[in-house]
Formats: C-alpha cells, sequence, structure tokens
C-alpha cells in the first residue's frame, strides 16, 4: 500500500493509468448493462445514423434511405458506422466499444490540456472531472457524433498548444491539422472555428511574424489539403463547392452557390406560435404571459435570449425555449437529477468561469484569454443558429471548468497566503 501511495504521488503516468483502468471498468459494466437491459429504447437520432451507415456500406455514398437526394450531414460517424457494419454487419457493439474508448482517451488528453495551459494540479482536476463526469458517461451507449466531439476539441486544442509553446515541432502542427479536419468531418459546424483556430500561430514566442506567418499558412494548407478528397466528392455530387455537408450551404449561399441544407436555421418570423398551438401541463397566467413574450420576440432579442439559455446551467423552473428547427413552442423544465448533475459538473464553475477569464486578463495571459474565450465564441455561434441545446454546449465545457478550477485554486492561494501573514 505503502508503495502504491508513493506511486500516486510521484509516477504521473503511473497515477494516470490507474484512473483510465477505474473508469474503463467502470463505463465498460454501464455500457454493457445498459445494451443488455435497455437496447435501444433511448435511441433517438441513432436510428438515423444507423440506417445512413448501412446505405453507405452497401455501396451508396451519395443518397440517404429515407430517399433524399443528399447525404446531409457530416461523414465521419456514418462512415464509421459504415466500416463496423462491413467488418462486424452488428455495428452496434463496435460503436459502443469505439465511443467508450474515445471517452476514457478524453481522461489523459484533460490531464495534459490542464498540466500544458496551467499547472499539474488542474491538469488532475480536469482529469477526475472527465473520468467521472456522468454526461460524458451517458452518450457511450448510442450511435452518436457526442463521444467523438468530446474528444478531438480538446485533443486539438492541446495540439496547437504544445505546438505554440515547442521548438517548432512540425508533428504538433501535423496532428493538430489532421484532429481538426477530423472534427470538422465530425460536425461541420466546426468548420466556422478554422479561422479563429488560425489566429492562435500569432500568439506563439518570440513574435517573429514572418516564422509565424509561415507556420499559418503551412497549417492551412494541411487542413485544406485534408479537406480536399470529401470536397471533391461533394462537387462532383451536388455540382458546386460545398463545406463537409449540404447544412453548411445555408450560410456559404450567400456567398456562393445556392442553399441545398433544405432546413431553416434563421427564420423571418422566429418563435411566434399561437398559444392555441402550444399543449401545457399547465395552464396558468403567468406561464401563458411568458409565452406571450417569447412569442413576440425576434432577431436581436431573440438572439439574445438564445444566448442566455445556452448558457444557463439548470431548468428548475418550465420556461418557454425557441429552438430553430421547432415550429411550436418547447416548455423546457428539467428534473431534479437533471439538474443537480448540471450543476455539479457545470454551473458551480460558471461564475469562476468568468472571474477567472478578469484574472487571465490582469495577469495578461493571451494563451489563457484566447482559450477561455472559444466558450464564448460557441455560445455566440449557436445564438445565431438559434440552437440552445445542453448537448451542443457540452463539447466546450471542459474549458469553462478548467478556468474554473484554476481560479479556485489561485483564489484559494491568495487567502491562505493572507492568513498567514495575519498569524
Amino acid at each position: 500500500m505503502k508503495y502504491l501511495i508513493y506511486q500516486l504521488k510521484n509516477n504521473e503516468k503511473f497515477a494516470l493509468y490507474l484512473i483510465v483502468v477505474f473508469t474503463l471498468i467502470l463505463k465498460s459494466v454501464y455500457v454493457f448493462a445498459t445494451y443488455y437491459y435497455i437496447g435501444t429504447k433511448e435511441w433517438g437520432d441513432d436510428s438515423f445514423y444507423l440506417s445512413l451507415g448501412e446505405h453507405i456500406a452497401s455501396g451508396n455514398w451519395t443518397d440517404q434511405p429515407n430517399g433524399e437526394a443528399y447525404l446531409n450531414v457530416a461523414p465521419v460517424i456514418p462512415f464509421l458506422i459504415a466500416l463496423f457494419v462491413r467488418l462486424f454487419k452488428d455495428p452496434i457493439i463496435p460503436f459502443y466499444v469505439y465511443s467508450l474508448l474515445a471517452t476514457v482517451l478524453l481522461i489523459p488528453v484533460l490531464f495534459y490540456l490542464g498540466k500544458e495551459m496551467f499547472n499539474t494540479k488542474i491538469g488532475w482536476l480536469l482529469a477526475l472531472w472527465g473520468g467521472v463526469n456522468l454526461e460524458f458517461i451517458k452518450y457511450i451507449p448510442h450511435l452518436l457524433k457526442e463521444p467523438t466531439l468530446y474528444l478531438l476539441i480538446p485533443l486539438t486544442i492541446l495540439l496547437l498548444i504544445k505546438f505554440v509553446k515547442s521548438k517548432n515541432q512540425i508533428y504538433y502542427l501535423i496532428l493538430s491539422a489532421i484532429s481538426f479536419t477530423l472534427l470538422m468531418h465530425t460536425d461541420e459546424r466546426y468548420f466556422f472555428y478554422f479561422p479563429f483556430f488560425t489566429l492562435i500561430f500569432l500568439l506563439k514566442r518570440p513574435i517573429l511574424l514572418q516564422k509565424r506567418f509561415r507556420s499559418m499558412v503551412i497549417w492551412v494548407g494541411l487542413v485544406f489539403l485534408l479537406m480536399l478528397p470529401w470536397g471533391i466528392r461533394n462537387y462532383i455530387v451536388f455540382g458546386q463547392v460545398v463545406i463537409i455537408s449540404s447544412r453548411t450551404t445555408s450560410y456559404t449561399s450567400k456567398i456562393w452557390g445556392k442553399d441545398i441544407s433544405g432546413f431553416d436555421y434563421i427564420k423571418k418570423n422566429e418563435g411566434s406560435v399561437p398559444i392555441s398551438e402550444i399543449v401545457l401541463n399547465d395552464r396558468d397566467k403567468l406561464l401563458e404571459n411568458q409565452i406571450k413574450k417569447s412569442n413576440e420576440l425576434s432577431g436581436l432579442g431573440l438572439y439574445f435570449k438564445t444566448f442566455i439559455n445556452i448558457w444557463q446551467p439548470c431548468f428548475f423552473k418550465a420556461k418557454y425555449v425557441k429552438y430553430c428547427w421547432w415550429e411550436k413552442a418547447r416548455l423546457q423544465k428539467w428534473s431534479f437529477r437533471h439538474n443537480f448533475i448540471s450543476l455539479a459538473f457545470y454551473g458551480v464553475f460558471l461564475p469562476f468561469y468568468v472571474i477567472g477569464l478578469i484574472l487571465l486578463s490582469i495577469k495578461f495571459n493571451p494563451l489563457g484569454l484566447f482559450i477561455g474565450s472559444i466558450p464564448i465564441l460557441h455560445s455566440l455561434l449557436h445564438s445565431y443558429m438559434v440552437m440552445p441545446e445542453e448537448r451542443y454546449r457540452y463539447p466546450i465545457v471542459f474549458i469553462v471548468v478548467m478556468i474554473g478550477s484554476w481560479t479556485v485554486t489561485k483564489l484559494y492561494e491568495n487567502v491562505k497566503n493572507i492568513m498567514v501573514k495575519e498569524i
């Protein structure tokens, strides 16, 4: 036992290995118990992705099994399912194992990210948070993209930071380009991070603009090169330049080509739903007045409310929330368990995240502020799309937790130093 404690204190790789193995066992038990007792009863979009994967595995790379002319989602998850279909016939268990490994690999990624950004203590706090976070666990027994996003976003950021802090190790540059390309082809929304991530090369020290610009050009070139095969496929299928999936044409059609997404992200009359069309459990006057006010929202008012809903950590009371893909209103109220989990793994860190951004500004930490601004950028993007879905927020929550944890440790150290001086 003494040897084990000694190893845990003095050998971080050994300690990290134990955490990974322990969480792997726990998550494996949960996943296979869920598969045995629940099966596919709680599936939603999973069935759609499964049908896409089976369709692709049979040799159909263009249309969709539901009769739509084009594959309208990013390709990584459908093609991964198709690969498992070809290898194992039934892709469900292999995909569960893949998602399980993705959430387990997330733990060392979070550890090294926290360590690289701040210190080893923050690395351990972030790794433990990632290991026990129920939000990461619940998507494992599904055929969804969430576990892949949870891994690729911090991995891309870690690799970019490693390059910025290193002495021009080219492999970090290459690996970050590969990771980011996979991220975009898992969820096309992350293409909008492309110009933002490109700016991180300007933070490399010393500031030699010629070298920084060269690194930037190489990285951008690598990403475009990796995007080229799927881009060529899209041009052949769509007859126009389409970035990753047809959904992006809702925006790119304002500059070139046609909007072939078949999905209106921004409606002309956002949220205008007659109360008579809304099914309410409790039709009290207060709730009806809230809905009336919400229905009157449009433009900046709608975006602002969506922005607030994205950041909101809990919904104890029923609240009208607008989503771009639903024409009718949605009354959102979470269970006590849901609210507790959200507060424990996200909400309690939120005020310290805000304080942390202020501290990073005072200390003039450009890299910290750059990474810390990602959740704000993320929420602005989803506010514009009117997508205040909790699971769309969660891929970047680790940044809120990382900066929030750093803030708590700094405040604790300051209070401790003050008390020591008084003694």
